[in-house]
């Protein structure tokens, strides 16, 4: 322990006297590990203020944010190491967890494959990436349908016409005393919207 506070001391000075983008990383980075998140990020955003295409800089400060709680503030960070260096798998990795957790299904499985496919064999992300594709299939599966199987756009539209056709029957009323109601699910999209969903009346 008190190496390790002789050296935050030491990078601490050279921080304040002669910043680099090496010694920012190196500080922010020993910040975090010895528990000091909030601390860690706040550094590492004064070096990206300072060096905003420096990767390591960047890297380190998506860990801090990661472990701060800032979710936004971490996909920013790694989002920009990825722009600056479309390989570094401490970004492409990082940035698949995080959308994992998300439950963003598509994104995650596309940068878990990306990862795989440059560093093949962790185990730990092969069995993240069966989740996430199990995780989606039972995402689609979900997805709403009418009888027939036809899977349409869940809008607030839909939802509210699909919403209708659950409730109850309702009394009959005469003929004089009602609007005439549409035949079908498909007469009461406009000509627009059926060309546009691509629906096609039952023959």
């Amino acid at each position: 322990m008190p190496e390790t506070d002789s050296e935050l001391k030491e990078l601490y000075q050279e921080w304040f006297s002669t910043p680099t983008p090496v010694v920012c990383a190196r500080l922010a980075e020993r910040l975090r590990q010895g528990g000091r998140a909030s601390e860690a990020e706040d550094v590492a955003r004064k070096g990206q203020e300072k060096w905003p295409g420096n990767i390591s800089v960047n890297v380190v400060l998506g860990k801090s944010c990661r472990d701060t709680g800032d979710i936004e503030g971490a996909l920013q960070a790694f989002e920009k190491v990825i722009s600056i260096d479309p390989l570094n798998l401490i970004a492409i990795r990082n940035l698949a967890e995080l959308h994992f957790e998300r439950g963003n299904w598509n994104r995650s499985i596309e940068l878990f494959e990306e990862f795989l496919f440059e560093y093949p064999g962790d185990a730990e992300i092969e069995k993240m990436l069966r989740k996430a594709r199990e995780a989606k299939r039972n995402a689609d599966r979900e997805s709403r349908s009418d009888e027939s199987g036809q899977v349409f756009p869940l809008t607030d539209r839909m939802a509210g016409i699909l919403s209708s056709q659950s409730k109850p029957a309702q009394p009959v009323e005469p003929e004089e005393h009602r609007e005439r109601a549409p035949r079908s699910l498909f007469d009461l999209f406009t000509t627009d919207e059926r060309e546009e969903l691509g629906l096609k009346p039952y023959s």
